[in-house]
């Protein structure tokens, strides 16, 4: 037996509730709907469908329609990208309490939308954007030497401003995008003389104070860091022997490390998660010996418990921790004359997890890339692309170098 949904339309008709009341049944009246008995107040009908247990207002719903259309987004008329932005970011904010993003990815998308994106669409109808407008914000963004993977990034967030609109029914579809072609250029590693020369330099400048040679302008590092600090040397040394991001320093406390004696020993790193990556990592082997000298050195001077941060524990603005190491490997680099790399990438304090992966892969013979991946908590995927790819003659050393048995 088939279903059929039956609709009863109720017509704006004036009625005698006097009348009704008088001729009609109490059982009929107590199963009819209450009427306006003023037609014209009526703006749409009521449908009753035997099928559905909620009545369907047309009215309500386009009621809803207005209220989420309002300031800037009234169907037919201007719809103002800053209005967009503020959805969009509250629709981001739920996504981080969910634990669907984190709190790096909306602050990026934040960035990312009311900056450039805000300030290029301020004066468009979203609703007119077309491939040429996009064509032309793409442009606009070369012309701020934004980087081509940068670029991609911004058109993401585009396509989530179009997103929205379709859903809104604002636009029936999404607007055509450009091609873009992107060159990946991950950042360039350091070769074990450069490493070398890194660490000889880095004790090297502890005898020495950076002078700010720009008097109209603040210097923004603290003095206690404008002589290389001890535990510099230490923090490179246990970048490359862990494999961590400059994240996960930023964040690491004692509590997250544990030391493992037996037949191998190392460190089992349980760092809080990032790029949704929460598994725990183990260490090299010497990365033992540098965390105990670093423990006793922050001990000594009233640190080292568990609560507290592994390197400059003093610094409870850890935003400006991380800046601050940033600023000191650059020094470090730009007195070795090492910023740019031979092929003219630029290299960061971030180049250092890029040396230990790439390290693993050419003195670790035939390494599995799943454990390497797992271990550094990136993917196979990263590793051949930006650093497999590059080194396969030098991983193979062996066998070029290698001569014929007869």
């Amino acid at each position: 037996m088939t279903q059929q949904t039956v609709n009863y339309r109720i017509n704006n008709t004036p009625i005698n509730m006097t009348l009704l009341n008088q001729e009609t049944p109490q059982t009929i009246t107590q199963c009819l709907p209450v009427l306006n008995t003023h037609a014209k107040e009526v703006n749409n009908p009521l449908i009753f469908k035997l099928n559905n247990s909620f009545t369907d207002n047309k009215e309500i719903i386009n009621n809803t329609k207005t209220l989420t259309n309002s300031a800037g987004l009234q169907a037919g008329g201007f719809v103002s990208i800053n209005h967009v932005v503020s959805i969009i970011l509250a629709q981001e904010k739920h996504k981080v309490e969910r634990n669907e993003i984190t709190e790096g990815t909306y602050r990026m998308t934040k960035v990312r939308l009311e900056t450039h994106i805000a300030d290029f669409f301020n004066d468009t109808d979203l609703c007119s954007i077309n491939m040429g407008s996009i064509q032309r914000f793409i442009d606009f963004l070369s012309d701020q030497d934004l980087s081509t993977p940068t670029i991609v990034g911004y058109i993401a967030q585009v396509r989530k401003v179009l997103r929205y609109l379709v859903e809104q029914e604002h636009i029936a579809q999404m607007p055509l995008f450009p091609k873009m072609k992107v060159t990946q250029k991950p950042r360039g590693a350091f070769t074990v003389t450069e490493y070398a020369a890194i660490l000889r330099q880095s004790k090297t400048l502890r005898r020495h104070v950076f002078h700010w040679d720009k008097p109209d302008t603040r210097f923004h590092i603290k003095p206690e860091y404008r002589s290389m600090p001890l535990e510099m040397n230490w923090l490179i040394r246990f970048m490359v022997y862990t494999f961590l991001r400059p994240g996960d320093v930023r964040q690491l406390k004692n509590k997250h490390i544990e030391i493992i004696s037996g037949k191998f020993n190392y460190l089992r790193l349980t760092p809080p998660e990032i790029k949704r990556h929460k598994s725990p990592t183990v260490s090299l082997p010497q990365a033992v010996n540098i965390y105990k000298t670093l423990l006793a050195h922050q001990t000594a001077k009233g640190f080292g418990k568990p609560d507290d941060y592994v390197f400059f524990p003093e610094e409870k603005n850890r935003l400006r921790c991380l800046n601050t190491i940033g600023w000191l490997f650059n020094w470090i680099m730009n007195t070795l004359g090492i910023k740019a790399g031979p092929h003219g990438a630029d290299r960061s304090f971030y180049s250092l997890r890029h040396t230990a992966i790439t390290f693993r892969l050419i003195f670790d013979g035939n390494i599995d890339l799943l454990t390497l991946a797992r271990n550094a908590r990136t993917s196979v995927e990263m590793i051949e692309k930006f650093y497999a790819s590059t080194l396969s003659a030098e991983m193979n050393i062996s066998l070029l170098h290698s001569k014929r048995r007869a």
